[in-house]
């Protein structure tokens, strides 16, 4: 069916409805973008911008995806039911309640958070009630006009390959958009097959965060430390003012971006990664001389950190900055009780630096494709066979973990645990600025930056796909005037090297490239939901100042090789 008489269809459907004049006010080019396509489910689920159309996020779009969830949780005899969270955009309490009844209309109990939770909130969820899977409405650090459906697995991470395979196939099975099983909410209630979570679940989970923590140097230290934090109009306020201040830290909150606010007004996205995210909690800080500024995204499963600098202002770290930091800490915080099967994890386009902190330390590094599932997935092999004990994970993308009763990154422990290190090296006389110069001081000094490219159209994504084809088949040998040693194509799981030896990758199949090269790395990666091609530009040099003239260097190459390949 054509994008024509599939809008007819719904106009058709929609006409007696409040989305008739949305539907009536499109333009022909709204209308091929709204119905030229249909969303697609992977193992990040769901993510559009909101409105009426096979290819937006609203109410058809949520109940369709809901029955392909429960088809497949009915094909493999589940039983014990699914959670549900949601954050503070637009429709996510209305798209959350959907996804309930729809649910419970197959005889799949739902229960449902009665007012917007975290992420990580979610993902505790599933593992202490023991149940089947969950799914949180978000579009985490997005624009406003995006909202997403997440789906986890009875492990309480994102689902893998395997079961969103499943799971989209039961989608497409469900051709219908408007014959989808639902009830009423009361009916639901009735039967048992709709629950609300109360606020007893959330003190559970403080209970675990604060159990991972140094409470007594937190005690002696916190009085001579000030934070400030900013939730950015999402789900983060609630958990992390509350552990925070049990932690006995002095907090002080922006008030004008504390409570939820679908529009995040003054922000282009309720992004950590931008500097703007900072504005006003710096402001703040300045004011107050503060210690540090965190500050999370809508759904607080990501931590920004801005930490004071000798001058009086305030950097903001990179989230391989805040990693490799934490990762550090983590590490030394544990050391006088290693067994020596400890190990840490992070994503592979996450910071070197990163592998040699955990190398100097004795102490195993994995490293799992992007995705925070494939941390989750080490936790649980680990608790599965009896070997090992995770200490920390992170994915350069602003997500952290300590503990194994989240599977997914959490903001609240992250900022639980940069407290947590700020107090312990102001007990050595130190700020957290002292202790980064010093982890470069002791590792060598490395310096990264993303960049991405978008094309915002719909055929965006098979274009970016076809132009990393293309350089697939066309390797340069030589980048940012770097002989080329390697060339990972993880598409092929092969690692050729410059002198013609051929190793296995030892990972997935995904679609990505990466460039190793003297003291620095070029990763091209593609996303499998968005039209949108990442490189990840990593150097090492013997100063910072160094490392940065590489950076640029491979910053300036990248752009060159993107721009030569997409036309």
């Amino acid at each position: 069916m054509g994008y024509i008489q599939e809008f007819k269809k719904w106009q058709e459907k929609l006409e007696n409805t409040p989305y008739a004049s949305e539907l009536a006010s499109m333009t022909e080019a709204e209308k091929e973008s709204c119905f030229g396509a249909s969303l697609q489910f992977g193992t990040a689920g769901l993510r559009a911008v909101i409105g009426m159309g096979t290819n937006r996020m609203n109410i058809f779009t949520v109940r369709r995806s809901t029955q392909g969830l429960a088809d497949y949780l009915n094909s493999v005899g589940a039983k014990k039911g699914v959670a549900i969270a949601y954050d503070s955009r637009r429709m996510s309490d209305v798209f959350a309640k959907e996804t309930a009844l729809v649910l419970a209309a197959n005889g799949i109990k739902a229960y449902l958070y009665s007012t917007l939770h975290s992420v990580p909130q979610l993902s505790f969820t599933i593992l202490h009630l023991g149940l089947d899977a969950g799914v949180v409405i978000t579009a985490s650090h997005n624009p406003k006009q995006y909202n997403g459906y997440k789906v986890y697995g009875p492990d309480a991470a994102q689902i893998g390959v395997a079961p969103a395979a499943a799971v989209t196939k039961a989608i497409e099975n469900t051709a219908d958009y408007f014959d989808i099983k639902t009830m009423d909410e009361q009916t639901a209630l009735d039967a048992g097959l709709l629950e609300y979570i109360g606020e007893s679940m959330d003190e559970v989970y403080f209970g675990k965060v604060l159990s991972l923590l140094d409470l007594n140097l937190i005690k002696q230290n916190a009085d001579k430390l000030s934070i400030v934090y900013t939730p950015l109009f999402g789900s983060g306020f609630v958990p992390v003012t509350n552990i925070l201040k049990r932690m006995g830290v002095t907090l002080y909150v922006v008030e004008e971006q504390s409570q939820p606010n679908s529009s995040f007004p003054g922000l282009s996205a309720p992004n950590p990664e931008n500097a703007e995210s900072f504005e006003k909690a710096i402001a703040l800080a300045k004011e107050k001389d503060a210690s540090l500024i965190l500050a999370t995204d809508p759904d607080c499963d990501r931590l920004g950190l801005a930490i004071r600098e000798k001058n009086g202002g305030y950097q903001i770290l990179s989230g391989n900055q805040i990693g490799c930091l934490l990762l550090d800490y983590v590490i030394s915080k544990h050391s006088d009780s290693l067994r020596g099967d400890e190990f840490t994890v992070k994503s592979i386009v996450s910071s070197p630096m990163a592998d040699v902190i955990a190398e100097q330390n004795g102490v195993e590094m994995r490293s799992v494709l992007t995705g925070f599932r494939f941390i989750g997935e080490q936790i649980r092999l680990a608790q599965e066979s009896g070997k090992g004990k995770f200490l920390f994970g992170f994915e350069e993308s602003y997500g952290y973990l300590a503990g194994t009763f989240v599977r997914d990154k959490d903001a609240s422990i992250a900022c639980a645990l940069c407290v947590e290190m700020a107090c312990y090296y102001h007990a050595k006389g130190m700020t957290p600025g002292d202790a980064l110069d010093a982890m470069y001081e002791k590792y060598g000094y490395f310096a990264e930056k993303v960049i991405s490219l978008t094309l915002d159209t719909l055929d965006g994504i098979a274009r970016i796909k076809n132009a990393v084809n293309t350089l697939r088949e066309n390797s340069p040998s030589c980048i940012a005037s770097r002989t080329v040693l390697s060339l990972g194509d993880y598409l092929n799981g092969t690692i050729t090297k410059s002198d013609g030896a051929v190793l296995n990758t030892g990972l997935p199949e995904t679609n990505m490239l990466i460039f190793e090269l003297d003291g620095g790395r070029l990763i091209l990666r593609p996303s499998g939901t968005e039209p949108k091609l990442k490189a990840y530009c990593s150097a090492r040099g013997d100063s910072r100042e160094s490392a940065e003239q590489y950076l640029g260097e491979l910053e300036k190459a990248a752009k060159e090789l993107m721009n030569k390949y997409l036309g």
